[in-house]
C-alpha cells in the first residue's frame, strides 16, 4: 500500500498518511519550518474519526481524477461501461461520507464504508489488463498509480472510521443504477446504461 501525500495531487489536504507494521498513521504539514523540528507522526486509532474530512475528500478528488481518465483514454476496452459505473459509485460513497462527517453521523459513514473496499478491488480485477488510447492526460497519474493511492486512501478512512477490511476474495457489490447526461470536464460524468 502506497504512502498518502494528498498535496502531491491536490495542495488542499492537512497532511501525509502511511501505514507502517499494520498500523496507521498521519503526519501534519507545518507552515513553519523555522523552529527546526519536523514534524511527528502519530498512529490513527481505530474508530477514531480524526481525519475524515480529509481523507473523504482526498478520496472523492482521486476518485473523479480516476472517472475521469477512465472516461476519456479507457472507454473502448470490453466492460467499460460497468466498471466505469461501478467506479462512480465509489466517487458517490466518497462525496457521501464527506457530507455525512459535515452532519456529524457517524453510523452513516460506516454503513456507506463497509464494503467499498470489495468494491475497490473488484475495479482493481476489471481494469487489470486494459490498453489506453491517449486522448487527454487527467491529473499527473496513471490509473495503476491513481488506484494504489485510492485503496490507500480508502484503508486509511476505513481504520479511521473503525470499519473492517473485507477479506481478499470477497467481490461483486453491485453499484447503483447510473443516469445519463453531460457534466463538466472537471466533474466525471455520470455512468450510462
Amino acid at each position: 500500500m502506497a504512502d498518502i501525500d494528498p498535496h502531491a495531487a491536490h495542495g488542499s489536504h492537512h497532511g501525509t498518511y502511511h501505514l507502517h507494521n499494520g498500523h496507521y498513521y498521519y503526519t501534519p504539514r507545518t507552515v513553519s519550518i523555522s523552529i527546526g523540528v519536523a514534524p511527528r507522526p502519530t498512529q490513527v486509532q481505530f474508530g477514531s474519526f480524526s481525519h475524515v474530512d480529509d481523507l473523504a475528500s482526498c478520496l472523492e478528488e482521486l476518485t473523479n481524477e480516476f472517472l475521469l481518465d477512465l472516461h476519456y483514454n479507457y472507454s473502448h476496452n470490453h466492460g467499460f461501461m460497468e466498471t466505469y459505473a461501478e467506479g462512480y459509485h465509489l466517487l458517490e460513497v466518497a462525496k457521501y461520507i464527506h457530507d455525512a462527517e459535515h452532519a456529524n453521523d457517524q453510523a452513516a459513514i460506516r454503513s456507506q464504508l463497509d464494503g467499498m473496499d470489495a468494491l475497490f478491488h473488484h475495479l482493481q480485477d476489471d481494469v487489470c489488463g486494459w490498453s489506453r488510447r491517449h486522448h487527454r492526460q487527467v491529473g499527473q497519474l496513471g490509473i495503476l498509480s491513481k488506484m494504489d493511492m485510492i485503496e490507500s486512501i480508502l484503508y486509511h478512512l476505513m481504520n479511521d472510521v473503525g470499519v473492517q477490511q473485507a477479506p481478499e476474495s470477497a467481490h461483486g457489490i453491485a453499484p447503483p443504477p447510473g443516469g445519463a447526461g453531460p457534466a463538466p470536464l472537471t466533474t466525471a460524468p455520470p455512468p450510462t446504461r
